[in-house]
């Protein structure tokens, strides 16, 4: 898409959906983008793929919540075309819904809303000695 489409577009998934906020990608048009829909009000958080971190390893970070069942799909086509482009990766003719599907579920894994049983669980014991002060 031109950049003025890509933005009409981006502006009518956000009324549609109505995330709480947007993620855009921080490189090539997502930078304008980014400064455009945040001077309409629209909240964005940016993010870039770590260097050396391509496309296959992000896949394969997430891949355990998929094969272990964790995560569910509505019984609609849309979601059907969704699996069956992540199952065609990387042999597939294309992978926007591959790019969309792990950083939902990196973000998700993150956050702490979905682990695997295999994830290493902190425990946080609180801080390690209280501060008092004296006035």
């Amino acid at each position: 898409w031109d950049f003025p489409e890509l933005r009409k577009i981006a502006m009518e998934e956000y009324k549609y959906w109505e995330p709480e906020c947007v993620l855009i990608e921080a490189k090539a048009s997502g930078m304008p983008l980014t400064h455009e829909l945040r001077q309409m009000g629209i909240p964005i958080q940016n993010y870039s793929p770590s260097r050396g971190n391509d496309k296959f390893s992000r896949v394969n970070s997430v891949a355990p919540l998929l094969e272990s069942g964790l995560v569910w799909s509505p019984d609609t086509r849309w979601a059907e075309e969704v699996i069956e482009e992540c199952a065609k990766f990387p042999a597939g003719e294309h992978d926007d819904f591959v790019d969309t599907v792990t950083q939902a579920l990196r973000r998700f894994r993150e956050g702490g809303f979905i682990t695997h049983p295999e994830d290493e669980i902190y425990e946080y014991d609180g801080p390690g000695r209280s501060n008092v002060y004296y006035g």
